[in-house]
């Protein structure tokens, strides 16, 4: 029996939470078998997934939980090829028993990528496509708000600067205004000594202490 069916008989979970199909006889694995298994697809983990690729302007929208972004769509303006083997490989995962080991969700997935004609290398590049093209959208969208973030910021200079100008104007106005206030009292009195004088107007009395 193919490593694929092993996998499959061991693993894989119906929709009906039954196991394997009846026409299937179930089969072990040895450790061999398995220790073979896990060493048959060799791969290299890239040394770096975290430089980003340049992408345009990041479309966001308001969701249910604040912003969305269409992943899929950022991918497809990246080029990436729609071969989805991250997805796949997730969307299967999803099916497979969750208190599973995880040497045991390995295997199970390496023979699953086997069957269809994928292998690890594949959802490695796949992944790492993907994951510079994410690192791309969150730099453009870094980049974009700190240049939005720094013209607004100069404009809330220039205006709090003729805010600041404005205020100093007004206290010079309300200083100027006292000084006017002084002089007009003072000359206010000045004539009206000459109206008591002839007795046309009474002095006011004094203040009682």
């Amino acid at each position: 029996m193919s490593s694929w069916k092993k996998m499959k008989n061991l693993f894989w979970q119906s929709e009906g939470g039954e196991g394997p199909p009846p026409e299937v006889n179930p089969e072990e694995m040895t450790d061999d078998d398995f220790a073979a298994f896990l060493e048959a697809d060799e791969f290299s983990v890239p040394t770096d997934v975290t430089a980003p690729v340049g992408v345009g302007s990041v479309q966001v929208t308001a969701g249910a939980n604040g912003v969305e972004i269409d992943f899929q769509d950022q991918y497809d303006t990246a080029g990436i090829p729609d071969t989805d083997e991250v997805e796949q490989l997730e969307k299967f995962l999803s099916g497979l028993d969750q208190s599973l080991p995880q040497t045991s969700r390995l295997a199970a997935a390496q023979a699953f990528l086997g069957a269809i004609g994928k292998s690890k290398d594949d959802v490695l590049r796949d992944a790492e496509r993907k994951i510079r093209t994410v690192h791309g959208i969150l730099q453009a969208k870094e980049h974009e708000t700190h240049g939005t973030t720094q013209a607004i910021q100069g404009e809330i200079d220039q205006l709090t600067a003729q805010i600041e100008e404005r205020r100093q104007r007004i206290q010079a106005l309300q200083t100027e205004l006292e000084g006017v206030r002084h002089c007009c009292r003072v000359e206010e009195g000045r004539l009206q000594a000459a109206r008591v004088f002839f007795g046309h107007v009474q002095p006011a009395p004094p203040t009682q202490g």
